[in-house]
């Protein structure tokens, strides 16, 4: 299996949630692929002798097949086995590694992004997303794979392991029951498509399914968590008491109340904080948030003597800072939410949402009543094209700029600057309670940005 390295092959860098891009161009081709499961068995064999398993799933993209194709020749050109779910969320998936006889778990996926993207989120044996020092050896190794000739995939069909996952959440929500409500599901034709109507049916709902129908194309267009707005309508006009909108593969939920009021990440957790704290559910009255969460939250929150920690964008930085403080809830205001369930930290777009229809009183009064709002701050997120990403510190004007807006709008507005992980983008944010203020400041922000970045 092993050669040489080619003069030509570029090591696949791992971003904030895997490796994500362009199908069929690097890091998403198929050479690259290849070496990435091969790194990934070889990484797996160091680990223990033990025979190893891994299992596969997708969120429904075109590419999808051809890439797990090239995964599992790697993996079996280290003597390890790959199982496909095929069609199936980010959250299962994970279940499965977590659960059944696998040492690591590999979703085909790039979540919200269109379907001419995709991307590799690879899981270990306790379902967990890979941490940053595995992702650097693994990056490592694919320098030391190559392949003269296609290994032959040692891939078995087992779709009915997705069953499991379904037992899991009918046993976690033991006595809901859906009998007679009617729920909106909106899968962002993704990994969601067919496992969110069938749970939901399976607690008694009247499912009205919108987006359910992938055909590897359409993926999140105009659908999903990234559009709430598309199921408003919907959800009134069928007297649902709640509507749910996935992303494409399923970890995110956004949902739409009766009134058709959309809930963001920011909105679950105010939720579902204060219930927690009352059930003793919420260690030193902590949850955490990043710091794209809206600051009405955390004063909202604060008010009712809750602490919000927070942490860099992406959920995996909300899961590491939940497992360093013992905490056992954390969401992202995109609608990552996770909840910590028997020790294991969930972030599961389903879950989420059948955590909320099984709130007090919200079968009899409708989602709206029990869903909470608090005073937002207008806050505005500007994408800039870079041509680099040196440290934003280093940077004098940008650093003098937004120490002026930060005194000007002092405890009644913030700025957040960062980089994109996957992309050549830095991210202007400026949230503040006047909103004339706040597009201003933007505004300014994200030229002077443009101008000291983009040279």
């Amino acid at each position: 299996m092993t050669r040489p390295p080619s003069d030509r092959f570029q090591p696949p860098r791992f971003g904030t949630d895997g490796l994500r891009g362009h199908a069929g161009v690097p890091p998403l081709d198929p050479e690259t692929l290849r070496r990435v499961g091969a790194a990934l068995g070889l990484w797996l064999q160091r680990r223990g002798p033990d025979q190893k398993r891994v299992v596969l799933g997708n969120d429904g993209r075109d590419s999808a097949p051809w890439i797990l194709d090239a995964l599992a020749q790697g993996l079996a050109a280290t003597e390890v086995a790959s199982v496909d779910v095929a069609l199936t969320t980010t959250p299962a998936l994970a279940y499965l590694a977590r659960t059944e006889p696998f040492v690591a778990g590999i979703m085909i996926s790039a979540s919200h992004n269109p379907a001419e993207d995709n991307g590799v989120k690879i899981f270990d044996g306790a379902g967990r997303k890979l941490d940053d020092a595995a992702e650097r050896e693994i990056e490592r190794l694919t320098t030391d794979c190559g392949f003269d000739t296609a290994g032959e995939a040692r891939t078995r069909s087992k779709p009915e392991l997705l069953d499991r996952y379904v037992d899991w959440l009918g046993n976690r929500f033991v006595g809901l029951d859906l009998e007679g409500a009617t729920v909106v599901v909106d899968a962002a034709n993704g990994g969601g498509a067919e496992l969110a109507p069938h749970v939901l049916r399976a607690f008694g709902a009247d499912v009205v399914a919108i987006a359910c129908e992938p055909d590897g194309t359409n993926i999140n267009d105009g659908c999903g968590a990234l559009h709430p707005a598309s199921i408003v309508a919907t959800v009134r006009q069928s007297g649902a008491v709640l509507g749910i909108c996935l992303d494409g593969d399923g970890d995110r939920c956004i949902l739409v109340d009766d009134q058709g009021t959309i809930h963001d990440g920011d909105s679950l957790l105010a939720t579902l904080a204060p219930r927690f704290l009352a059930e003793g559910r919420l260690p030193g009255a902590t949850a955490v948030a990043t710091v794209m969460s809206n600051l009405g939250l955390r004063r909202t929150l604060a008010a009712q003597g809750i602490k919000l920690e927070m942490t860099p964008v992406g959920d995996r930085h909300v899961a590491a800072r939940m497992r360093e403080g013992g905490f056992t809830l954390g969401a992202e205001q995109s609608g990552h939410v996770l909840i910590d369930v028997d020790g294991a930290l969930v972030g599961d777009g389903l879950l989420a949402a059948l955590t909320v229809l099984g709130l007090p009183g919200l079968r009899e009064r409708g989602a709206a009543s029990v869903l909470a709002r608090f005073e937002r701050f207008p806050q505005k997120l500007v994408n800039v094209r870079v041509a680099h990403k040196p440290p934003l510190e280093s940077n004098a004007r940008i650093q003098a700029a937004v120490a002026a807006i930060e005194s000007e709008l002092g405890e009644d507005g913030r700025v957040v600057l960062r980089y994109s992980g996957t992309e050549n983008l830095c991210r202007v944010m400026v949230e503040a309670r006047d909103a004339d203020a706040m597009l201003r400041h933007t505004e300014a922000l994200a030229r002077l940005v443009e101008t000291e970045l983009l040279a």
